[in-house]
C-alpha cells in the first residue's frame, strides 16, 4: 500500500529523471546521439516513475469500495442456497429456485448473490479505467434508450411592448445505447468446491472480474457497437486533431494545448488526458517552450499525474503511435460517455464439459457510447 515513502521515492525519481533526460538531450545536441548508458538509465527511471505513480494514484481505490452492508434475511437465505448449488450441483437447484429473489428469465441460470455482485462492480471500477471515469447507470431492461437533446433551442431579445415571435424548439432524438452480453467461463475443480475452506465468493468475484474487465474496457475504447458498446475512439462526431506526421507525435508540446483549447471551456473543468503506457513514457520527456517538463507527478495519495495541468490517466487500450492510430485523447468522460449495466450477473453451472472441473458461465449485459461528442478531442496520427 502506498505511503509517504512512495511519495518521497516518486519525487526523488522524478528529479533524477529530469537530470538524466537533460543529460541525454545535451549529448544529442553536442554529439548527434545519446550514450547507451544514459538512454538505458533513463528507460529504467522512466519505468520506475510509472510504477510509483500508479501505486500513488491507485491508493485507496479498493478500500473506498461501496460497502455491501448487511443483507436481509431473504438475501442471506438466497446466498446460502446459491453456495450449496454452486458446490454440490443439481440436487440443490430446487432449493435455490425457491429462494430466488428474482424469477429466472429466458436466459436461464441464477443471479449471483448481491454480495458477490457488489464485489464484481467494485472491482470492475478498479480494473476498468473507463468505467471509473464515465457516467455509469443501472437498468432492469436489456436495452437502455434515452432522448438526446440536439440543442436546437433559440431565444430572442425584445422591448417591453414588442411582439414575441415563436422561437425554434430543441430537437430531441431517441437513442439506444449499443451493447451486448459479456461473459466469463472460469473453471474450478470439484475437489476445491468440496473443501469448506475454499472461498467460493472471492473466487467467483476475482475470476469474473479479470475476464470481463479486459473485454469491456477494450470495447469502451475501440468497440464497433455490434453486440458490444461503441468505443469513443470510433465515434464519428468527436473532434479530431491530426499530428501532421504520418507515423509520429508532433514535435514540441503546442499540440497538447491545441487539444485542450479545441474543447469548449464548459467541459474542460472535468477533462483529463488519456494514453497508453508507452505514449505516457514519451510524454514524460517533453518540455514546453520555457523548458519546463509538461508531465508532472502527483505527490498526493489517490491523485493521478498531470499533463499541462490536467489529470493524466493511463489507458492501455489506446493506440500506439502508428499511422492512423489515436494515441492520445483529451476528454471529459463523466460528461461525454455513458455506460448502462443491466442489473444482475447470471451464472450457469456446468460440471460436464470439462470433467473433473466445474465451469461457471457468468454473463451480464453492458451498453455504452459517446452521449456528448463535445466532451472529446483526440489526436490522430495522420499527415
Amino acid at each position: 500500500m502506498a505511503d509517504l515513502n512512495e511519495v518521497t521515492s516518486l519525487a526523488t525519481a522524478f528529479e533524477e529523471f529530469k537530470s538524466t533526460n537533460d543529460q541525454r538531450l545535451a549529448q544529442i545536441e553536442s554529439k548527434g546521439s545519446a550514450d547507451y548508458v544514459t538512454t538505458d538509465k533513463l528507460a529504467r527511471i522512466n519505468s520506475d516513475l510509472a510504477s510509483l505513480q500508479s501505486t500513488i494514484t491507485d491508493f485507496g481505490k479498493k478500500s473506498n469500495r461501496v460497502a455491501t452492508g448487511e443483507g436481509s434475511a431473504q438475501e442471506d437465505e438466497y446466498k446460502s442456497a446459491f453456495d450449496k448449488w454452486a458446490r454440490k450441483g443439481d440436487r440443490y437447484e430446487a432449493e435455490l429456485e425457491a429462494k430466488a429473489l428474482v424469477t429466472n428469465d429466458t436466459t436461464g441460470g441464477f443471479l449471483v448473490p448481491k454480495t458477490v455482485e457488489s464485489g464484481i462492480r467494485a472491482d470492475l471500477r478498479t480494473f476498468s479505467p473507463i468505467r471509473a471515469e464515465a457516467n455509469v447507470i443501472s437498468t432492469s431492461n436489456d436495452r437502455y434508450t434515452f432522448l438526446l437533446n440536439k440543442r436546437g433551442l433559440t431565444v430572442g431579445w425584445v422591448g417591453e411592448t414588442d411582439a414575441r415571435p415563436e422561437t425554434a424548439t430543441p430537437t430531441l432524438v431517441e437513442v439506444t445505447l449499443p451493447g451486448g452480453e459479456i461473459y466469463a467461463n472460469p473453471a474450478v475443480s470439484q475437489r476445491a468446491l468440496d473443501d469448506s475452506q475454499f472461498n467460493l465468493e472471492a473466487w467467483l468475484t476475482s475470476e469474473i472480474v479479470n475476464e470481463m474487465a479486459i473485454a469491456e474496457n477494450k470495447a469502451f475504447v475501440n468497440g464497433d457497437g455490434v453486440n458490444k458498446p461503441k468505443g469513443f475512439v470510433t465515434d464519428a462526431n468527436i473532434t479530431v486533431v491530426k499530428t501532421g506526421a504520418a507515423a509520429a507525435l508532433p514535435t514540441g508540446t503546442d499540440y497538447l494545448f491545441n487539444l485542450i483549447y479545441k474543447m469548449d471551456s464548459a467541459y474542460r473543468a472535468g477533462a483529463k488526458f488519456y494514453s497508453n503506457g508507452a505514449v505516457s513514457s514519451s510524454l514524460r520527456m517533453a518540455k514546453d517552450s520555457t523548458g519546463q517538463y509538461i508531465w508532472q507527478p502527483s505527490l498526493v495519495l489517490g491523485q493521478p499525474a498531470s499533463i499541462a495541468g490536467y489529470a493524466h490517466v493511463e489507458l492501455e487500450d489506446m493506440d500506439a503511435v502508428v499511422a492512423g492510430g489515436v494515441p492520445l485523447a483529451f476528454a471529459n468522460m463523466k460528461q461525454g460517455y455513458t455506460i448502462a449495466d443491466r442489473i444482475g450477473v447470471r451464472t450457469l453451472r456446468d460440471p460436464y464439459t470439462h470433467k473433473p472441473f466445474v465451469h461457471f458461465y457468468a454473463t451480464k449485459r453492458v451498453s455504452g457510447m459517446v452521449t456528448d461528442a463535445k466532451a472529446f478531442v483526440v489526436l490522430k496520427v495522420q499527415a
